[in-house]
């Protein structure tokens, strides 16, 4: 796909999410590059925010969202600029920084109290990140302004860089159409961070090489705290590879220890700290007599010791430290671009050993994942409204998979993807985290944005798995996506309310915690029936009754998020706290008698869940005795003789894995029961080093 085809299908896309969600183009433009952002993990979350106001001097003050990054301390502020149309319209020096000024001006007009004193609502957005904003400022280090478009970026304009703002600096971003582009023909989902180390230091980084072969190869580096630092500072939690970001942002605070060092003993700093893990895609070497030194590098990305980057990088802003003489050990591996996607999760998990980093920070290939995605492939959704064919719900395991499916396509066979698997029925990981938590009552983690939400998500679904997996079946699925109907419709029922309109926010917390008051409500009362799932599959919508009853909740929900006696002026914030939602369940909620009428027994709902286990057993069963059986005798030996000169079997162990050495020879083919210990033996030594290619 080129550019004018990408540009094209962008349009098109948008208007239908536009319909579907009863909004306008420009409100689907701006969630679908924020999440083309995330994603490209240029921030972790996002507050889509709209405000526009007047400032000082008739100034224009105006944002369309907002983030503040903890981890890089940096305020995020975006605005869009989008035109209903596919002519090549550039976006020159002039526009861009009249909507650089339309964010500066709400900047300056939160800090110097001038949103404050001139009326404004409290619970506009605008007022809330004026409040954010100024108990935040001593904390933050950097301004990132990011103007979103689908015009093209004038040729001419050659520098966009702005002058500090409050003593922080300034880092301008404009994503035009083109950028965009470029992430969807990225190979990493996300664009590249090129780095030339030459212009950082005299020679680059000294380095040694340690291992090669096609695909990978490796290095030992020694970088400067100084150099380190500013590279932290100007690309930020960018330069942090995901799992890093997750763990960092679970534990806090700047390590004292290593702040201790860098004060007080700088010198020693290489001999007491463990260093740093990367990887990048390219390197670029040169020699000379004093040895091989890194020129440049591409897709860095730490992937182990981001606490020590960004406790070094916090000396340098908060302490005003001297880092020259702090040094830092970096093992860098070089994976091949292609084999990169693949490769650096593993890397990363293997780096990470040593801490405690939780195996749901590393749940992209856990089989939870794997099934779900299995089920989206063949489960194909009723045929509705006429439609003489049926849709699936394309469950996006791994980043990008429902764009990589389309790009070898022809314009045919890509129209004919989209009917079978539409857009308005992609499913990300972290929407199915959204949608489940939603419903087992923790609306105040999922206000807490994408990536908490997904990391609880994933440490409660890794034990749950451990436990029966069995509950994780085709009833599940059909169920998960009568979640996303009825969350989709909870949105769209918010959006098109005269009262949203009014206000134009809180609409994501609005819709969770609406959704869990139901539910809560449901079981407070000890009604004994629950939403008819089944019902909404078949018909793949919601019901009168229950779009009744959502029409009144989610006002109540509004007026009791919004309401004076919160403990916490920012709404958002105050979403996203227990107490909050404390409050939510015992709080009287209106709940319709049509509504009670509409609902299934729980029992129905039990012998739906009890079917479904069984056959899921029964699956589970047969595949561990294919799975032994094809994977063959050889292989098992294999396996039997590294564990045996590990020391890492016990007798029974042992003896089950002979029995996957000898089927073929002795008639005696592993029961089912024994399949899945045996499968579990491997599991173990996977663990412990056991290869994982045959």
């Amino acid at each position: 796909m080129n550019l004018e085809e990408f540009k094209s299908d962008l349009l098109e896309e948008l208007k239908v999410s536009a319909e579907y969600e009863m909004t306008n183009i420009q409100a689907e433009f701006i969630k679908h590059v924020i999440s083309i952002l995330i994603d490209a993990e240029e921030f972790d979350d996002f507050n889509d925010s709209y405000f526009i106001g007047v400032g000082e001097k008739n100034r224009k003050i105006q944002m369309d969202g907002y983030y503040f990054d903890l981890l890089d301390k940096s305020c995020i502020i975006l605005i869009s600029d989008f035109i209903d149309s596919i002519d090549n319209i550039t976006l020159t020096s002039t526009e861009i920084n009249k909507l650089f000024d339309n964010m500066k001006n709400l900047v300056e007009a939160s800090l110097n109290g001038y949103i404050f004193n001139r009326g404004y609502e409290e619970s506009s957005t605008g007022y809330i990140f004026a409040k954010e904003l100024e108990e935040k400022i001593n904390d933050i280090v950097k301004f990132r302004f990011y103007i979103i478009t689908n015009k093209q970026l004038s040729d001419r304009v050659k520098n966009i860089k702005k002058e500090d703002i409050n003593n922080k600096q300034v880092e301008l971003n404009v994503w035009d159409i083109s950028r965009l582009y470029g992430i969807y023909t990225s190979s990493l989902g996300k664009e590249s961070i090129e780095i030339d180390f030459s212009n950082l230091t005299k020679n680059g980084l000294s380095c040694v090489k340690a291992t090669e072969n096609e695909e990978y190869s490796s290095y030992l580096a020694i970088i400067s705290g100084e150099v380190l630092a500013n590279l932290y500072l100007e690309y930020g939690s960018r330069l942090l590879e995901g799992n890093v970001r997750s763990f960092l942002s679970i534990k806090g605070k700047v390590n004292k220890g290593i702040r201790n060092t860098i004060l007080n003993e700088p010198e020693m700093f290489f001999a007491y700290n463990n260093g740093i893990a990367a990887t990048a895609t390219e390197i670029e070497l040169f020699n000379n007599d004093k040895g091989i030194y890194i020129k440049s590098l591409k897709d860095l990305q730490i992937i182990n010791g981001g606490q020590t980057t960004a406790s070094i990088a916090n000396a340098k802003i908060q302490d005003k430290v001297d880092l020259h003489n702090v040094y830092v050990p970096m093992k860098l591996s070089i994976v091949d671009n292609e084999k990169a996607k693949e490769m650096i999760p593993i890397i990363s998990r293997c780096a990470n050993s040593q801490n405690k980093v939780d195996e749901a920070d590393f749940f992209s290939n856990h089989p939870y994942h794997v099934r779900l995605e299995e089920y989206s492939r063949k489960i194909y959704a009723p045929s509705v409204n006429g439609n003489q064919y049926q849709t699936i719900w394309f469950y996006e395991r791994a980043r990008g998979q429902y764009v990589q499916e389309q790009m070898k396509l022809s314009v045919a066979e890509k129209k004919k993807f989209q009917l079978k698997n539409p857009k308005n029925q992609l499913l990300k990981k972290v929407d199915v985290a959204k949608y489940i938590n939603t419903y087992e009552g923790v609306p105040y983690i999922v206000s807490r944005g994408a990536q908490a939400n997904m990391r609880y998500f994933a440490e409660r679904i890794s034990k749950a798995w451990e436990k029966n997996n069995t509950i994780y079946n085709d009833y599940y699925f059909k169920k998960i996506i009568a979640l996303a109907i009825l969350f989709k419709s909870t949105e769209q029922l918010v959006t098109n309310q005269q009262w949203y309109k009014e206000i134009k926010a809180y609409r994501a917390n609005i819709v969770t915690y609406s959704i869990s008051i139901i539910f809560n409500e449901l079981e407070k009362r000890k009604i004994n029936k629950i939403i008819d799932f089944k019902n909404i599959w078949n018909n793949q919508k919601i019901n009168e009754a229950l779009e009744n009853q959502l029409l009144i909740t989610t006002k109540e929900t509004f007026d009791f998020i919004t309401r004076d006696d919160r403990l916490t002026l920012n709404v958002t914030e105050w979403c996203k706290k227990e107490t909050c939602w404390e409050r939510a369940k015992i709080e009287d909620f209106t709940i319709l008698d049509n509504f009670i009428d509409s609902l299934v027994d729980c029992s129905e709902e039990l012998k739906e869940e009890i079917d479904a286990k069984k056959e899921r057993k029964e699956i589970n069963q047969l595949n561990a005795e294919i799975e032994v059986i094809n994977l063959g005798e050889d292989y098992w030996q294999s396996v039997l003789e590294f564990g045996i000169s590990k020391k890492l079997l016990t007798p029974m162990e042992e003896d089950l894995l002979k029995i996957a050495t000898n089927f073929n020879r002795s008639g005696r083919i592993p029961s089912s029961k024994q399949a899945n210990i045996i499968l579990n033996i491997r599991e173990k030594l996977y663990l412990d080093g056991l290869p994982k290619n045959k």
